[in-house]
């Protein structure tokens, strides 16, 4: 009986050991927040504990809220490497970039610093360069002052901007209007080497209005196609014959490949040039043989057909 009751107490005893160890812990606990608990308050205990007590107390502090804390927000922040810490900052030296953010002064200054040291070479936002005139240059139709920057960057003719949209040629056209290499081709029959040639058919790049992806546009001058023509072909009415010429061979071109075609297309609907022809087979029978009883045989001479008949 003594041995069952010494094994039940001892039992007890190492059952309520690990409770006291935990009981003894929490008082070491709060004996040593007990010096941040009366800052806290207002109390100045502080400047009595030594260096090595506050240091510890902020350590025990800042372990237990790192127990007590939830694992998951603990392991979201070491994942996110976020710092909890409180930030604070000076609302006076900030202003609103009105574009969703708030921009600390000094940092918008160092900005405007770097902007102002970068290179603007490629500044798309500089005005376009303006061509210098010779000092007596004026219009060669009308003698105005007024001329037109892109005719003479661009062709180096001088032309002010109401002639240019108001001269006409001899043929009632136009003098300076532009012409695209497309039309230099078929209406002058120039060739792309031609074309090519910007010492003798100087010419305006631009971009393609129908769509940014196409091949830029050349623009040339009709003046400087019209005399660059008539130094080719000797006149404009020998173009005309040269060009009438080409529209002949180009119709007579077409015409004799839609005859081709259609002499094919023929060939293959008309039967009679591929479906073999039958003819009517007439038999020649020979002599007739007795077979007695009355009936006779004939045979084809050609195809050994064999005709057996009787006779009355």
């Amino acid at each position: 009986m003594n041995d069952d009751r010494r094994r039940a107490l001892d039992r007890i005893a190492s059952q309520a050991a690990p409770v006291a160890t935990i009981a003894a812990t929490v008082l070491r606990a709060k004996e040593r927040l007990m010096p941040l608990t009366s800052i806290s308050t207002g109390t100045v205990l502080a400047s009595s504990q030594p260096q090595s007590a506050s240091s510890e107390a902020a350590r025990a502090a800042s372990t237990l809220s790192s127990k007590n804390q939830d694992p998951r927000a603990r392991k979201s922040a070491s994942v996110r490497g976020i710092n909890l810490n409180y930030c604070e900052y000076n609302l006076a030296t900030m202003h609103d970039s009105r574009g969703g953010f708030i921009v600390d002064q000094a940092d918008d200054e160092s900005n405007n610093q770097n902007s102002a040291g970068a290179d603007t070479s490629n500044d798309f936002t500089a005005a376009p360069v303006v061509p210098s005139f010779p000092a007596d240059a004026v219009c060669n139709e009308c003698s105005s002052v007024d001329l037109c920057n892109d005719i003479y960057t661009h062709y180096k003719v001088l032309v002010c901007r109401r002639c240019k949209d108001s001269v006409m040629d001899e043929s009632q056209a136009l003098k300076y209007a532009l012409l695209t290499k497309t039309e230099c081709r078929q209406d002058y029959l120039l060739t792309e080497s031609e074309l090519r040639d910007e010492a003798r058919l100087p010419h305006w790049v631009k971009k393609n209005p129908h769509k940014d992806t196409y091949a830029n546009m050349l623009l040339y001058l009709k003046m400087h196609v019209e005399a660059f023509a008539i130094e080719k072909w000797g006149s404009l009415e020998k173009l005309d014959q040269e060009f009438a010429k080409r529209e002949d061979e180009k119709s007579g071109r077409k015409r004799k490949k839609f005859e081709t075609k259609l002499v094919e297309l023929r060939k293959k609907t008309l039967t009679s040039s591929w479906r073999r022809v039958e003819k009517v087979h007439v038999h020649e029978f020979g002599e007739k043989e007795d077979c007695g009883g009355g009936r006779f045989e004939q045979t084809c001479e050609s195809c050994g057909l064999v005709s057996s008949f009787e006779e009355m």
